[in-house]
Order: C-alpha cells, then sequence, then structure tokens
C-alpha cells in the first residue's frame, strides 16, 4: 500500500511539473500563417497571432514571424520585440481599431521589419498608437492606409522616448507621424524616414516635445512636410538636418497660437516644388536656420515671415 501511494505522489509530481514546462513563458515566441494559437509558440509549433505571442512570450522576450502573412492587430503591454526580418509580416486591423497600441508606462518596445497595413479605405485608426511607453524603437517598418496617423505618440506623462529610424509612412488619412505630450516633456529622434502622400502633415512636432530628424523626406503631403507647432502654454522645439521637403503645401514651418511656443531649426536640407511656401514662419512660431539650405522652385514663396539666420558654433 505504502508503494502504490508513493509511485501515485511521484507521478503526480512529475506530471505537473510536465505540465508546467509546456505552459510557462519562453525568452521567443514564434508566430506562423499555418501555425495556431492552441500551439506553445515554439519553433517547431508555432502559434497563429501576434497578440497569442506576446501574451505567452517572457517580458523582454521576442515574438519573430516565420512566414509572410497578416498576424492581426496588437496591444503590447510589456517589454518585448516584435520581429518580422526578412519576411513580409503584416499588424493589420479589419475595423476602426488600431494595429498596434501601446499604453503601458516604463516599457521598453521594439518594433523592427513590420508591416503595418490598414485595409480598405477608412480602415483602421492609427498605425502605432502610443499613450504610455518608457522607449520606442521603430525599425524599418512600413505604416500605411490608415483613416488618422501612421505612427501616433500622444503621451500622458513625462519623460518617454522615442527612436524611429529607416521606416515609411504613406497614404494615412492624418499626419505621417505626430509627437506630442500632455504632461513634461516628450524626446524622439527620427532618422532616414519617409513621410509620403498623407492627408495632413508629413512630419509633425507638437506640444511639449523635442524632435530631432535627420536625412529624412516629405513628400506630397497635403500640408507641411515638416511641422514644430505649439498651442499654449506648451513649447515645441524641432531640428531638421539634412532633410528634403518636396511637392507638399509648404516645405518646413513653425507656427504656433493661444500663447504657445514652436520653434524649427533647419539645416543642410531642401524645401522645393512646395505649393506654397519653402520656409514658413507662422504666427507667433520661431524660424532658425544655419543659412546652407537650398530653397529654391516652391511655386508661392521660398521664404514666408522671419526666417532668423543662427551662427555655426
Amino acid at each position: 500500500m505504502y508503494r502504490l501511494r508513493f509511485f501515485s505522489v511521484v507521478a503526480t509530481l512529475f506530471f505537473s511539473l510536465a505540465v508546467c514546462s509546456t505552459t510557462q513563458a519562453a525568452a521567443r515566441a514564434y508566430v506562423s500563417v499555418t501555425g495556431n494559437d492552441a500551439n506553445p509558440c515554439t519553433y517547431t509549433s508555432p502559434c497563429r497571432l501576434f497578440q497569442h505571442a506576446h501574451d505567452v512570450v517572457d517580458a523582454g522576450g521576442e515574438v519573430i514571424a516565420l512566414t509572410s502573412g497578416a498576424y492581426g492587430t496588437l496591444t503590447i503591454t510589456k517589454n518585448v520585440t516584435i520581429s518580422g526580418v526578412g519576411v513580409s509580416a503584416v499588424a493589420s486591423p479589419f475595423s476602426t481599431e488600431s494595429a498596434i497600441t501601446i499604453a503601458t508606462a516604463g516599457i521598453t518596445v521594439v518594433l523592427r521589419s513590420i508591416s503595418i497595413r490598414a485595409f480598405g479605405a477608412g480602415t483602421g485608426g492609427f498605425g502605432i498608437n502610443v499613450t504610455s511607453v518608457g522607449n520606442l524603437h521603430v525599425e524599418d517598418c512600413v505604416i500605411s492606409g490608415f483613416a488618422d496617423h501612421g505612427i501616433n505618440v500622444n503621451l500622458t506623462a513625462d519623460g518617454s522616448y522615442i527612436f524611429i529610424k529607416d521606416t515609411i509612412t504613406r497614404n494615412n488619412g492624418g499626419s505621417g507621424i505626430e509627437i506630442t505630450t500632455s504632461t513634461g516633456t516628450v524626446r524622439a529622434s527620427i532618422d532616414n524616414c519617409r513621410s509620403e502622400r498623407n492627408a495632413l502633415y508629413g512630419f509633425t512636432a507638437s506640444n511639449n516635445s523635442r524632435v530631432t530628424i535627420s536625412r529624412s523626406i516629405a513628400s506630397g503631403n497635403s500640408t507641411s512636410g515638416f511641422y514644430s507647432v505649439g498651442n499654449g502654454p506648451s513649447t515645441t522645439e524641432l531640428s531638421c538636418e539634412k532633410c528634403v521637403s518636396s511637392s507638399n503645401l509648404n516645405g518646413f514651418d513653425a507656427f504656433a497660437f493661444s500663447g504657445g511656443a514652436a520653434t524649427i531649426r533647419v539645416s543642410h536640407s531642401t524645401a522645393t516644388n512646395n505649393t506654397s511656401n519653402g520656409f514658413l514662419q507662422g504666427a507667433a512660431g520661431v524660424f532658425n536656420t544655419l543659412g546652407n539650405n537650398l530653397v529654391r522652385g516652391n511655386t508661392g514663396m521660398d521664404t514666408n515671415g522671419t526666417i532668423t539666420p543662427i551662427m555655426l558654433q
């Protein structure tokens, strides 16, 4: 009797450990269009959707797409990397929701080589919608076709950092990229990006943001290519280095109202073939130039307002 009871206890313990080992999170989770969310999200037995893989992977882990295809929408709540390197991995809504939502303070998120796409006119809210985060890295992504901004960073707390590089935002119903916060300051660095044919602005630095954009192109947007705007009592600073703004309404634009402050600084950049102004210093905005830019061939005026030269340091 004792021996049977002993073996029964051992068998129960072994079974419990086996169950835990199959359900515990892992450093990597894999998705495939042939996968199933009932699977353990391993390389040989991948799951189907980004959301399920995110939910089972360790905090600080990585979700990896193995095959090309659509992987649904995603709400991110922990430190994680979402990677589609080597395949065409698509995050996509089929209604008015955003494709990727981030609303958790203090986390670090990496989005790498993901196609974020809305299917059908007016589909989707934002491509990437960020209301709270610690650090966000967007690398080598394409965001297109959304009813609102391609990347919307609209924070409610101080101290976040946004890094966007090698990324395209195009054909969105709002701006390509908009950076703003209602509390404190948000800092963003944007490098080697394109913003094309968006219904509003190409790149927008808005209330209480400090944004640096380098080696980037805004073209075919319905309003300004690069836009610094401050609504009182907020202050905004946008610095543009080696950028090109063409075939927009305005090339580079600073505008402030209701007691706000907005500054744009432009160096080694080109504004050409815009249908209104190349450089525009709008109401209460501050426009600084290093004096080494090419501003020619704009249909309205090459420069409009007070364009203030600044000295080389």
